[in-house]
Parts: structure tokens; sequence; C-alpha cells
């Protein structure tokens, strides 16, 4: 029997602080994201016996990223989080695996943690056990961020198993919480035509490095960051009104006080997206923002209907790459498993 599970990524619209070192300066936190229906992590499990290899497809960019086929046994980076969920979950299975994506590396859309989501899912529906998403989240946060001592935060992993398109979490000392926005079919169709997501360049530093400077910064000047923690609390709450209501351009604004403050907390990292962002107000985006923990990957960008094709052109100048997606929709799960 062969067991396929497929997880998507995410947006991330507004955080409002989902990592321990924030959290403990605030007390709590928020985000507000939206997963993609259009692009995912998939990872499958072989009817075969005795063969013990993961096989690698990337659909983004298989030139950079030919396929490729390692032995379990084999010391590569790119076998880590496998290894590390299988002796977590006690398995110890002889099959082949197959792990396809179409994410670009280093995007800053929560690739990882959907790609340990999906992992989980397939192994432990391989041993019977029931599928539970906030089991499966709790449990990919814990063999990334404490196992394998990746720093982060905690929505990527609950983003990828819950699914449904929009959601607001909340990140408290009792757990995380998970609500989906019920937003109208004519507002998400609106965001999908005029919030334009980009893949700029990968990423100056890892998603693990920006962690660790972002903690580094709270400890040195925890007022400074609490107060800019507040303030970004604050308008993830606000951005999260506005979506529910429709107001769209009033989403714009706030998507950009989101990114602002942002930079306030980490630095943009990479004067090359300082001058991309620049580039994107000037040719009529009403705000933007990096996606992720910062200096590079992907960015979006809220743009009004009338300058849209000037703001493609300008974008593209700099030798972005658009990314045509769709949002999820609520009746779409995160964690999407068949058998063949």
């Amino acid at each position: 029997m062969k067991i396929i599970c497929r997880t998507p990524v995410r947006i991330n619209l507004a955080n409002g602080g989902d990592t321990d070192y924030y959290l403990k300066e605030i007390g709590w936190g928020c985000v507000v994201n939206a997963t993609l229906a259009s692009h995912f992590y998939e990872f499958a499990i072989n009817d075969d016996d005795d063969n013990a290899t993961l096989d690698i497809v990337d659909y983004f960019d298989y030139i950079a990223n030919p396929n490729r086929t390692y032995r379990l046994e084999s010391n590569v980076s790119e076998l880590d989080l496998l290894k590390a969920t299988m002796k977590e979950l006690n398995v110890d299975i002889k099959n082949s695996f197959a792990l396809r994506t179409n994410v670009p590396m280093q995007s800053g859309l929560g690739g990882s943690s959907a790609l340990n989501v999906a992992m989980i899912s397939a192994l432990l529906h391989q041993k019977g056990e029931e599928i539970i998403p906030h089991k499966i989240a709790a449990l990919s946060y814990d063999i990334e961020r404490k196992r394998m001592g990746v720093p982060g935060g905690y929505q990527d992993h609950y983003t990828a198993a819950y699914g449904s398109g929009f959601n607001y979490m909340e990140f408290m000392p009792e757990g995380v919480s998970v609500s989906k926005m019920e937003l109208k079919d004519d507002v998400i169709e609106k965001l999908e035509k005029n919030l334009l997501l980009f893949y700029i360049a990968k990423r100056k530093f890892s998603g693990s490095k920006m962690h660790d400077l972002q903690k580094e910064t709270a400890e040195k000047d925890p007022e400074r960051v609490k107060a800019l923690l507040l303030e970004k609390r604050d308008n993830a709450l606000k951005i999260k009104e506005t979506l529910l209501a429709g107001n769209l351009d009033s989403f714009g604004k706030l998507l950009l006080k989101e990114g602002q403050i942002k930079t306030k907390l980490t630095g943009s990292g990479n004067e090359f997206f300082e001058s991309v962002m620049a580039l994107a107000l000037e040719n009529g985006a009403l705000g933007g923002k990096i996606s992720g923990a910062g200096s590079g990957g992907c960015m979006f960008f809220y743009v009004p209907d009338e300058k849209i094709e000037s703001f493609r052109k300008a974008i593209a100048s700099t030798g972005a790459v658009e990314l045509n997606y769709r949002f999820q929709r609520g009746y779409e799960p995160g964690i999407l498993l068949k058998t063949l």
C-alpha cells in the first residue's frame, strides 16, 4: 500500500508574536495567516520493500535543484528531518520515500514545518493511528524546535495541519488555539487578484539564523522590543478585523505598518529587499512585507486594481518571479491523505 500526504504552505499576513522569546515579553501572541491550495509539500511512502531511499523532486526550480535520490544511511542535511521524525515516532520502515514540492527553497512560506507535518501524518497513518491535526502540529513543533534545536515559532506547524485557508491563531501559556476566519467569497477572490506574491531571492540568512538574531535582540533590549511587540499585536488584531469586514484598502495600509514594525524589530537584513519595497510603494502598492522570519525569500504586496499591470512590470524589472497562487477555502484540509 502506497501512502501519500500533501500539506499546504502559508502566507503570514500578520504576526503578533508566535515564538517563545516574544511570548515571554508580552504574555500571549496571535497570528493571521492563509494557507495556499496551489503550493504544497507532498510526502509518499512507497509500496516497495527494503529500499530505504528518499527521492526528492523540486517542481519550482528543477534546474538549480535537479531530482536526487539518497540512501537513508547517507550523511546529508536533506535527510535530517526525516531521520529525526522516524526516530521520534519509533518507526523503522524499509520502504522508499518520495518528497515533492513546488515551493521555492528558503521562501519564508513555512516549508520545513509543512513537510514535517506531511511526514508525521503519513508515518502515523501507516501505523494505523488516528490523524488529529492539533496533535500532529504539536508533535511536529516538538521534533523540529526541541529535538532538532531549529529556532522558530508555532504557527507554521499548526497552519499546515489545519489548512482551511484563512486562520486566526492565539498562542498562550495554556496552549495554541486555531480559529477559522469566515471571509466572504468575493473578499477572498479580490485578495487573490490584488495581493501579489513574488519570489525575490534566497534569504541572506536562514530562518534559524534570523530567529537567533531576534532572540538576541529581545534579550538585549526587552523594553523596546516589548513596546514594538504590543504595537505589532494590536496591528495584527486590526488586520483580522479589516479582512473580516472586507475593507481591503485598509488591510493594505495595515500590511505596510506590519512590515515597518517588523523591520524595526529585526532589521531587513538586505538592502536589495529594501529597494524592492521602495519600488513597490512608488508603483502603487498600499502595503507589503517579507514573508517569514525576514532577510529574503518571498514578498507580497497589496495593489489596487488600476495599478496592477504597471506594478507587475516594475517588480519584474528586479528579476523577481511572480507566484500565481490560490488560497485554500474553508472546506480544504491541511492534511490530505490518500492510499493507492
